[in-house]
């Protein structure tokens, strides 16, 4: 059978039936196929030149390369490498039109490799790190980190954890910082294709990448750029996992670190608390003292506080209240340029009209703070004479972290009290000189034993032991009449609580610490005002009467022969006042200090100095508070026998033996 028969059922008679048709039949046909194929062919022809046309003008022209696409119904991207072929290097990802949505599976791919070798060697030192999530940022805080390097305190580490890549050769290049000179551990803490990542996944990567770093080198603090310059989901993912952690978040201002370049002379331990320590500044109004109050008031306002946790501020005011201060108080605001924050200022009033008797004063001021966290938690007292330095709270901290929670603590944090910020011409007694008047002290610090009522930080767990040992003392001598011979008198110019903070001094071998870098120059963190001196409240009645009488005496005649003095004089010279210091009162504290000598135990380079100005030595300060102890507990206390050296007589309440009831 042919080939067409087989295809085409009765292809023969087809074939007849062509045979028969006539010729011009056959040409007629044939034309008219022809002529309808070609203008099919034309139309096509057309639609296609339009269509290719159409394609060509609309084509997309942004697309990224083919290896950063990815199809969003896999929830991968392909390829599953990284976008470059170096972990640092690339274009300014995450504009021009890209889209921030993929929220795949998260991988570090070069972060494991900067984990290894020195970055995990564990010392006494700590690990330290500097978080960053802008490019703009790294220009900002290597500065700052290569500077604590250089201290060589603690080990410190740099993550940057945003979208762009960064050259460190070029960066530390252009900032003039050699290698040797920056000695940090960097680590390329970025999650795999940043560019596309969705800020939820960039959260999500900054807080796992700050795990991994935090499980390998246990790190003591982390610092990060506030949200002036730095993403701030990103800051508030750093906040939540350091939090999670109980690392200490370090907030950098974002003007620089200006007066709180200091952090990077302190050691990870003191950096360890940066974020756990709270002060709370308490003032003691008194009557017809608006003007002084508020002059305070005003210098605490202009302080720099910048990166440091405000201060809560409680103002305790007479039961007459001047309405100009009132007013004043009705319009203060604390923090000064917080908009809608929480307010951290308190104001107490008090009733009763009669004069306070000194026990009453000293249980008021004692009983105006009590800590929470007795470790972190402290009290700045300040008299309302007071006009504070704008740098005193950067000085105030400083010494905090590097003298009481610097690693190298232990026995010097045992003797401390609490850190002073004025430097009195004499001691409580106003008959001492103070040992740098007496003595030209030539050392930048010294520990004296001799409390301060007018500017004085005590440490919050010091403050604890005075609750407990005034509230005995009170039950052993309701009226505080008792006193050993070897406790010298508090003035009646200054607070009565001054009398049992000596006590507890002298019983448990405390010392308050004392900035005498500026003795000789008559420049300090703080000025006291005298033009408006008054006595202490408890004193008053006293003064009064005695300035009574003294209007009744007859006018002092004086023999010819009576050699006369300059006494007065010399009590007014007393009161001269210092110039309150406007510059870093940090800056010529550390210049003063050499770094190999704040690198050595406390203990040998800042000395001890007895009330009178005497120094003692370490290994004999023990002695000397041994004995008074056991003097207080049998004739204050109540006890037949004390012996000072048992492990279990080694707190305050074991100096008064009560009855039963």
């Amino acid at each position: 059978m042919a080939a067409r028969s087989r295809f085409l059922p009765g292809g023969r008679d087809y074939a007849k039936k062509d045979d028969d048709m006539p010729a011009h039949t056959q040409g007629s046909s044939t034309f008219g196929s022809w002529k309808s194929f070609r203008r099919r062919r034309v139309i096509l022809a057309i639609l296609a030149l339009v269509l290719l046309y159409l394609f060509f003008k609309n084509m997309p022209t942004d697309l990224p390369p083919i290896s950063q696409r990815y199809d969003r119904r896999y929830g991968h991207l392909y390829p599953p490498g990284p976008p470059g072929p170096h972990g640092w290097e690339g274009q300014e990802l995450g504009g021009h039109g890209q889209d921030q949505d993929f929220n795949g599976p998260i991988s570090f791919l070069h972060l494991a490799k900067s984990m290894r070798g020195k970055a995990t060697t564990m010392d006494a030192k700590g690990h330290v790190l500097f978080a960053i999530s802008r490019l703009e940022s790294i220009p900002r805080i290597l500065p700052a980190a290569c500077s604590m390097a250089q201290h060589n305190r603690t080990r410190v580490h740099v993550a940057f954890m945003g979208r762009l890549s960064a050259d460190w050769a070029d960066i530390k290049a252009i900032n003039g910082i050699s290698e040797a000179d920056c000695d940090v551990i960097i680590h390329d803490a970025r999650p795999d294709f940043p560019a596309q990542s969705s800020i939820t996944r960039m959260d999500v990567s900054a807080r796992a990448s700050l795990g991994h770093i935090h499980s390998v080198v246990q790190l003591r603090a982390v610092l990060v750029g506030d949200s002036e310059y730095e993403e701030e989901h990103f800051v508030r993912a750093v906040e939540d996992k350091t939090r999670a952690m109980g690392v200490s978040l370090i907030a950098l201002p974002a003007n620089g670190l200006g007066g709180l370049s200091w952090i990077s002379s302190l050691d990870g331990a003191a950096l360890g608390h940066f974020s756990q320590v709270h002060v709370d500044i308490v003032i003691q109004a008194r009557p017809e003292s608006a003007a002084a109050l508020m002059r305070l008031l005003r210098s605490i306002k202009e302080a720099d506080y910048s990166g440091l946790s405000l201060p809560r501020l409680t103002i305790e005011l007479p039961p007459n209240v001047d309405p100009f201060l009132t007013n004043y108080l009705a319009n203060f605001k604390w923090p000064p340029d917080g908009f809608g924050s929480e307010s951290r200022l308190v104001i107490r009033h008090r009733i009763d009209m009669n004069f306070l008797s000194p026990v009453q004063a000293s249980m008021r001021t004692i009983e105006s703070f009590y800590p929470l966290m007795a470790s972190e938690s402290h009290v700045l007292m300040l008299s309302p004479d007071a006009e504070l330095s704008p740098g005193y709270f950067q000085l105030l901290m400083y010494t905090l972290f590097e003298y009481r929670y610097s690693a190298r603590r232990t026995d010097f944090t045992n003797r401390l009290m609490g850190i002073s910020l004025e430097l009195p011409s004499h001691a409580p007694d106003m008959s001492t000189e103070s040992p740098w008047v007496a003595s030209h002290l030539d050392q930048p610090l010294v520990l004296w034993q001799a409390p301060n009522s007018n500017a004085a930080l005590y440490f919050g767990d010091r403050w604890i032991e005075l609750h407990s040992f005034l509230l005995r003392r009170l039950m052993t001598d309701a009226e505080l009449f008792k006193k050993l011979s070897s406790t010298p008198s508090i003035s009646h110019t200054l607070p009565a609580w001054l009398q049992p903070v000596l006590e507890v001094m002298q019983v448990r071998g405390y010392y308050m610490m004392y900035p005498t870098l500026w003795a000789s120059e008559q420049i300090t963190a703080v000025t006291m005002h005298k033009e408006l001196d008054q006595s202490p409240e408890e004193y008053r009645k006293e003064v009064e009467e005695s300035a009574d009488s003294s209007k009744k005496a007859p006018m002092l005649e004086f023999a010819e022969d009576q050699p006369l003095t300059a006494n007065d004089e010399v009590e007014r010279m007393k009161q001269k006042e210092s110039l309150v210091y406007t510059g870093s009162l940090v800056e010529p504290l550390l210049d003063s200090i050499p770094l190999q000598q704040r690198r050595r135990s406390l203990t040998e380079v800042i000395p001890l100095l007895s009330y009178a100005g005497e120094k003692v030595a370490w290994e004999d300060s023990g002695t000397s508070s041994s004995k008074f102890a056991q003097e207080f507990a049998q004739t204050i206390g109540g006890c037949a026998n004390y012996d000072a050296g048992k492990p279990e007589n080694g707190n305050v309440e074991s100096l008064f033996c009560l009855a039963a009831g």
